[in-house]
């Protein structure tokens, strides 16, 4: 959460900060074994949010586990395809 709160105003995300930074209030997890390790994971995902973009890559899109039931989805089927594009541009099914 507090990580998120840093992210620069301008920068350009693949995901909805505002979604990400309610699921941390919800979720409120703590991994302390080792110590460090929330800290490590919130550099590691600051990494992968704010890289790509300066290697002139589209921005990093995160789902979150619990929303959908992502095995689910059939790679062959092309109604799971158009599925799966509607969710990365954050239009998830009702």
């Amino acid at each position: 959460m507090v990580t998120l709160s840093l992210y620069p105003k301008e920068v350009q995300l693949g995901f909805p900060l505002h979604r990400w930074q309610d699921l941390c209030r919800e979720i409120d997890s703590r991994d302390d074994e080792p110590i460090d390790r929330d800290e490590r994971r919130a550099w590691y995902d600051t990494l992968r949010d704010l890289v790509p973009a300066l290697h002139g890559f589209k921005p990093t899109v995160r789902l979150y586990a619990e929303e959908f039931v992502w095995c689910s989805l059939d790679g062959a089927s092309t109604k799971d395809i158009e599925l799966f594009n509607a969710i990365l541009k954050g239009q998830f099914p009702e």
